[in-house]
């Protein structure tokens, strides 16, 4: 009876996570297209803000796009005006990608939006909650990464 119970109670908590993550997803979708933006766009300009002029290369390889997606969403982050690429004075063959002053107030505005949803998020919430949130939270992207390494080796 109690590991019946116990399953219950993980299959609940399972649900209730997925359930909220759904929601903080829906959330972040509702206020990025009230800033013209598609959900892969953001994480982009954060990159750009932290690795200004990176190449396209790094900026697929560390976003985890396809370098062909990359390459579209860069054209539309163009178009505009958010960002602009160059060719690489060293190596013509390839692009490093800048943020505008546009971008750059942009990403100001992803970061208040991110902290408003987070001041919801949390409400409510005292310090230590939310420090042994983000223990547990990073406990469990963990052990999800070495079941993912074990899955592919």
């Amino acid at each position: 009876m109690k590991g019946e119970c116990e399953g219950h109670e993980l299959l609940d908590l399972n649900r209730l996570f997925v359930k909220t993550a759904k929601m903080h997803r829906r959330i972040f979708q509702y206020e990025f297209k009230k800033l013209g933006l598609t959900e892969g766009q953001p994480k982009v300009l954060d990159y750009l803000h932290r690795h200004n002029g990176c190449s396209q290369k790094e900026l697929a390889k560390h976003c985890h796009i396809q370098p062909a997606t990359v390459t579209s969403l860069l054209a539309h982050l163009e178009r505009r005006g958010l960002i602009y690429r160059q060719a690489n004075q060293d190596d013509r063959r390839m692009t490093n990608v800048f943020l505008t002053e546009m971008g750059m107030e942009l990403k100001y505005r992803i970061n208040q939006a991110f902290r408003q949803i987070d001041d919801c998020l949390f409400e409510g919430f005292t310090s230590s909650e939310r420090g042994q949130m983000k223990e547990c939270l990073e406990r469990m992207y963990e052990n999800l990464r070495r079941k993912e390494i074990e899955a592919y080796d």
